[in-house]
């Protein structure tokens, strides 16, 4: 070989082959062996998240000291509220946006339906007030049903619709920016069903439908349920996913005591807490040394109190930050991590321009009355996922679906919304139960037992039949067909059959003189209009007759016997309360007036209007709340059967129902009531104690009858309860003895418009 022979390459070739070299240096150092692996490449490391109802929200936390330390996820798995955290992830928010949606969710609306009632038809508004339950029980070929879970999926449904809004279009999760699984439980086969594609929002629903709580998804021919139920951990689904290393993320949460399993309900709950960890332990102990396993205490924080999210981030976001030398060896520099972070996070606020609205999935519901409802949302515009989760939410209230969904189709400058609705599975023949119980001493104990059947959407335009029984103080038997008159329910006609038996008692002074027995059977048609979701107007013309006569008492007192009364009625309800028994915002106002004349084949001659109005104030989760009332004969003598009551615990503390009676009165009263214990807070149950204070004056002509002003004051204990509303109270009236008086369940009508405010 010659000198020449054993020169180097030309001088261009090894000019291109040092700037290839050059280049290759970053790569090369990014590369670097990594110990978990043996090679020059990073690890791909799987993410797994554990499910645990609202504790499940720590696992937010952990997502932030992982961004804070620039460790890299390649895939995500998880289940029931680990599954939620996962997608919104894996569909590309960042976790400090997780954080701040999160925290900003009112619960009370999402999982308990509040706020639901203001986006109610008025008319429906005004019925439901007849019940202090929700439950409606439907009669099927099969028997009795009810809805699948006890808490209702709207609103969850809405929530993670907008938290993986730009994700909606991605139908293979190996095609969101993070590769992601959701696992649920096949509940009539009993196996893991692993979610890969699809709607993401769908999938998260049913990786956490916890039994009995959410009404589980079907979906391809599965009932699909809590994926905790067989894999809490989806350690080995996200080894087969991607995952070179795991990072995997559990709750821990104190043994129970002796104490909190005596209940049958805390038995349940320690028995799915028992199958859940039993799958949870074993996936633990299938990590090897170069995965990590990160465990967060979380103290007291029940599965259900999500109101306590916000502690749970924290207490996820302090324990990760233990395990951060572990985590070290993960990280990557700055520059490929913000390469990462611009591959995978997407930025939120999407918005679609709709060419056209279709309702589907209707049976006997009309498509235009449910395309009518919609406010925020028209062909022609463009709108935001929150504004069209806020109409899914409007027709969701009309109550006649159990889910309303959403899908977006077409071309992306011309999308059409499709409104995928389902009707009530359990329907169209409801049933409802209800029951009042009031008492101020052993010999004033009142009941009632209520039952009403309703047959709904028996034409297109919604014609509802509806028939009702009840016994005890206040007995009756109707029956009523609602006909709106044009698709959107604006107008309406009524017939209306009552035949009603009711008692009452007479006082002089304190002392009770006799109790009547008083009838009415009538006939009624009524012709009205509803106005939004808040206002109502009724004018109506009555056809029956009217008897009083004394059951108890002082014989001589006048009686009625079987006269006809004939009267036109005319009523306006407005109503904004967020809850009826014992609101905490909103208002309400009620008005009256009746008419009768010998005109109208009639034997009385009279006419009465009535008013009451309440406001009340949400202060800091107390209400302060204020009351006007009252009525006036304004022509003829008010019949025995229509006088006005004043009295009771409900409309005036201290005074036993009746105890007040007359053709005109007046009332004022104002109450403060303090929160002070949390029952179920997703559903708005608590206990509050409260102060009341109030005047009226009832005249009745017969100055022996008449008490004058009177001033009272009461203290209570009060609240929204599983087993309806409940209230004591100790009441004090200026001149009268002091009353202790109780009353659970439907309030038992006091026999006034005031009665409408409870």
């Amino acid at each position: 070989m010659t000198i020449e022979e054993a020169r180097p390459v030309r001088p261009a070739g090894y000019t291109a082959l040092v700037l290839w070299f050059l280049t290759q240096l970053p790569l090369a150092a990014a590369q670097s062996p990594d110990p978990a692996t043996g090679s020059g490449e990073r690890p791909r490391i799987g993410l797994v998240l554990a499910g645990g109802g609202a504790r499940g929200a720590a696992h937010i936390g952990v997502l932030k000291v992982l961004e804070d330390m620039r460790v890299p996820v390649d895939c995500i798995a998880g289940t029931s509220m680990g599954a939620l955290v996962g997608a919104v992830y894996a569909a590309g928010k960042p976790a400090r946006e997780i954080e701040t949606s999160v925290r900003g969710v009112d619960w009370s609306r999402t999982l308990g339906g509040q706020g639901l009632r203001d986006l109610m038809p008025i008319e429906k508004k005004l019925a439901v007030a007849s019940y202090s339950n929700s439950l409606d029980i439907g009669i099927t070929r099969t028997g009795l049903k009810g809805r699948g879970g006890l808490v209702a999926t709207q609103g969850v449904e809405g929530l993670l619709d907008e938290l993986v809004a730009e994700s909606q279009f991605t139908r293979d999760f190996d095609q969101l920016p993070i590769p992601y699984r959701a696992v649920a439980t096949d509940i009539l086969a009993g196996d893991m069903v692993v979610l890969d594609q699809g709607d993401l929002a769908v999938a998260m629903r049913a990786s956490m439908a916890i039994p009995g709580v959410f009404s589980p998804v079907e979906l391809d021919g599965k009932l699909l349920a809590d994926g905790g139920l067989v894999r809490n951990l989806p350690v080995d689904v996200a080894r087969d996913l991607c995952a070179d290393v795991v990072i995997a993320v559990w709750m821990e949460v104190p043994r129970p005591t002796a104490d909190d399993v005596r209940s049958s309900i805390g038995m349940v709950d320690q028995m799915l807490s028992v199958m859940v960890g039993s799958n949870q332990k074993e996936q633990i102990e299938s990590l090897t040394g170069d995965d990590i396993g990160i465990a967060v205490p979380i103290g007291d924080i029940g599965t259900a109190q999500f109101d306590r999210a916000g502690e749970a981030i924290d207490l996820g976001e302090t324990y990760a930050n233990n395990y951060r030398a572990a985590l070290a060896r993960f990280s990557v520099s700055e520059r490929e991590y913000a390469a990462w972070a611009t591959n995978v996070h997407r930025e939120g606020g999407a918005n679609y321009t709709l060419a056209a609205i279709e309702v589907v999935g209707t049976e006997r519901v009309n498509p235009a009355y449910v395309e009518s409802q919609l406010r925020h949302i028209e062909p022609g515009t463009t709108v935001m996922v929150d504004e069209i989760v806020r109409d899914t939410q409007g027709i969701y209230a009309l109550g006649d679906f159990e889910r309303v969904q959403y899908k977006l189709t077409g071309p992306v400058d011309a999308r059409t919304l499709e409104l995928q609705v389902r009707e009530k599975s359990w329907g169209p023949h409801f049933l409802r139960f209800d029951y009042g119980v009031a008492t101020g001493s052993s010999s004033d104990l009142q009941a009632i037992l209520r039952l009403d059947h309703e047959r709904a959407w028996l034409n297109q335009h919604g014609g509802r039949w509806h028939n009702g029984i009840q016994f005890g103080r206040q007995s009756f038997l109707t029956s009523d067909f609602y006909q709106p008159l044009d698709v959107e329910q604006r107008f309406f006609v009524q017939p209306i059959v009552m035949l009603e038996s009711r008692l009452e008692d007479i006082y002089l002074g304190e002392d009770r003189a006799a109790t009547y027995e008083i009838r009415d059977l009538y006939g009624q048609v009524d012709l009205g209009m509803n106005l939004g979701t808040r206002l109502q107007t009724r004018l109506g013309f009555r056809y029956g007759w009217q008897s009083a006569k004394i059951e108890t008492g002082i014989q001589g007192l006048p009686e009625l016997d079987r006269l006809r009364d004939s009267s036109l009625h005319f009523r306006v309800a407005y109503d904004t309360r967020n809850v009826v028994a014992l609101p905490t915002e909103g208002s309400f106002f009620a008005l009256r007036y009746t008419h009768s004349e010998p005109w109208f084949s009639s034997d009385f001659d009279y006419s009465v209007v009535e008013a009451v109005l309440s406001q009340s104030f949400d202060l800091n989760g107390n209400s302060l709340s204020l009351i006007l009332g009252g009525a006036d004969t304004l022509s003829g003598e008010t019949p025995a059967s229509q006088l006005i009551e004043l009295g009771g615990i409900q409309t005036f503390p201290g005074l036993r129902p009746g105890e007040l009676r007359g053709s005109e009165y007046w009332f004022v009263g104002t109450s403060y009531s303090w929160r002070i214990a949390e029952l179920v807070p997703l559903l708005g149950q608590a206990l509050y104690a409260g102060f009341r204070v109030q005047a009226g004056e009832v005249s009745f002509g017969d100055e022996l009858l008449d008490a004058g002003t009177l001033v009272g004051v009461s203290g209570s204990l009060s609240g929204r309860t599983p087993i309806g509303p409940v209230m004591l109270s100790l009441g004090w009236v200026d001149g009268r003895q002091v009353r202790l008086q109780f009353t659970l369940g439907k309030p038992i009508p006091e026999g006034s418009l005031l009665d409408e405010l409870n």
